[in-house]
C-alpha cells in the first residue's frame, strides 16, 4: 500500500469533488434531453422510449453512487490519511453502472453502423465483441472490488476496460464517418444539397464520438501515469454521462435532419441514408414509419381573383369582367389575400 502524503490526498479528494459536481452538471443534461426526446418523439417504438428510458435511470442510480462515494471519502473517511488507497463498494457500483450504460450505446452506434454499411457483418461483429468484452472486464473490476476494496491491485482489467472503450470509440467512430463519406454523390444540384446534410452528419459524428474517446483516454493516462491517486477515478465519473449525452443528442437530431430532408425532398433530392431514420426496432416485421416534421401550427388560406378582359364582335371593345376564385392551403394561420 502506497503512503499517501498530504499533497496527494487533497488531489485525490479534489478531484473527486470536481468530477463528481461536473457528473452532476452532466446528468442534468441527460434529463434535460431526455425531456426532449420524449415530447418530439412521443411515437417511436415502444422498444426505443425502453431503450431511452433505461439510460436515463442508469445515468440517475450513477448520480446517486458518486455522491455516495464522495460522502464516504469526505465524511465517513474524514482524518483517515489513508482514506484514498480504497475504492468503496459505491464507486464499484458507479463503473459496473457506466459499464451498462457504454455497452448500450456501443450497440446503438454499432447498429447504425451496420445499417450504414448495409449488413455488414466483418466490420460490425467485432466491435459487438469488443463492447462484450469491455463491459465484461468492468464488472469483474466492479466484483473484485467488493472484496479487495483497492483499485490499483487490479491493473490488468481496469487498463484492458479503458483501452477497449477508447478503442471501439475509435472504431465506430472512423466507421460511421467512412461510409457517410461513401454515401456522398457526386453530382451537382439537389444531390448537391444531401450532400451537404451528410457534411453535417459526419462532422456531428466525429464531434460526439471524440468526447467520449477524449474522456476515456485522459482517464486511461492518469491511470497509467498515477495509480495510487484518485484523478483517473474523477474523470472516470463523468464518462458515463459523455456517453449518455451523446447517445440521447444523436437521438435527437433526427428532428433537425428530417426538417431539412423534407426541404429536400420538395426538390426531388435522393433520400436520407437509413441509419439516420426511425426505424431503429421493427415489430412484427413492419418497420415504423418516421414521424413527420409539423413546423408550423395552424393553416393559411389563400384565395386568388383573376379578372379576365375579352371583347365580343356585336359589342366592339366591350369589356366584361369574370372572377375565378382558386384556394390553397398551407400550414398557418386563416389568413386572406387577394391578388
Amino acid at each position: 500500500m502506497a503512503t499517501v502524503t498530504h499533497s496527494n490526498l487533497k488531489t485525490s479528494l479534489g478531484s473527486l469533488v470536481i468530477g463528481s459536481l461536473a457528473a452532476t452538471a452532466l446528468s442534468g443534461i441527460v434529463m434535460m434531453q431526455g425531456i426532449l426526446y420524449f415530447r418530439m418523439f412521443g411515437k417511436d417504438h415502444l422498444g426505443m422510449k425502453l431503450i431511452v428510458s433505461s439510460i436515463i435511470l442508469l445515468d440517475l442510480l450513477h448520480t446517486a453512487m458518486l455522491w455516495t462515494a464522495d460522502w464516504m471519502y469526505l465524511v465517513a473517511g474524514f482524518g483517515d490519511m489513508n482514506i484514498t488507497n480504497h475504492v468503496f463498494w459505491s464507486a464499484g457500483v458507479s463503473i459496473a453502472l457506466t459499464a451498462m450504460t457504454t455497452v448500450i450505446v456501443h450497440f446503438f452506434f454499432t447498429y447504425r453502423l451496420f445499417r450504414l454499411s448495409k449488413g455488414n457483418y466483418f466490420i460490425t461483429v467485432p466491435m459487438a465483441i469488443i463492447a462484450l468484452l469491455r463491459v465484461g472486464s468492468a464488472f469483474t473490476t466492479a466484483g473484485e472490488l467488493k472484496f479487495l476494496g483497492v483499485l490499483h491491485t487490479l491493473p490488468l482489467a481496469v487498463t484492458l476496460g479503458l483501452v477497449l472503450s477508447t478503442a471501439l470509440d475509435i472504431m465506430i467512430t472512423s466507421g460511421l464517418c467512412i461510409f457517410l463519406r461513401k454515401s456522398r454523390s457526386s453530382g451537382n444540384g439537389s444531390s448537391g444539397r444531401l450532400d451537404h446534410i451528410l457534411n453535417s452528419m459526419t462532422l456531428y459524428t466525429i464531434e460526439t464520438g471524440m468526447v467520449t474517446c477524449i474522456a476515456t483516454a485522459i482517464s486511461l493516462i492518469f491511470w497509467l501515469a498515477k495509480p495510487h491517486a484518485l484523478i483517473y477515478l474523477g474523470l472516470h465519473f463523468a464518462i458515463s454521462k459523455f456517453y449518455a449525452n451523446s447517445f440521447l443528442a444523436s437521438v435527437n437530431a433526427r428532428k433537425l435532419l428530417r426538417a431539412q430532408h423534407v426541404s429536400l425532398s420538395t426538390s426531388g433530392s435522393g433520400a436520407l441514408p437509413p441509419v439516420f431514420t426511425n426505424r431503429f426496432i421493427r415489430q412484427s416485421g413492419v418497420s415504423v414509419q418516421p414521424d413527420t416534421v409539423d413546423l408550423t401550427s395552424s393553416k393559411l388560406q389563400i384565395t386568388i381573383d383573376k379578372t379576365v378582359d375579352y371583347a365580343t364582335d356585336d359589342i366592339p371593345m366591350s369589356s366584361t369582367r369574370t372572377t375565378r376564385s382558386n384556394s390553397a392551403t398551407s400550414p398557418m394561420e386563416d389568413v386572406k389575400a387577394k391578388v
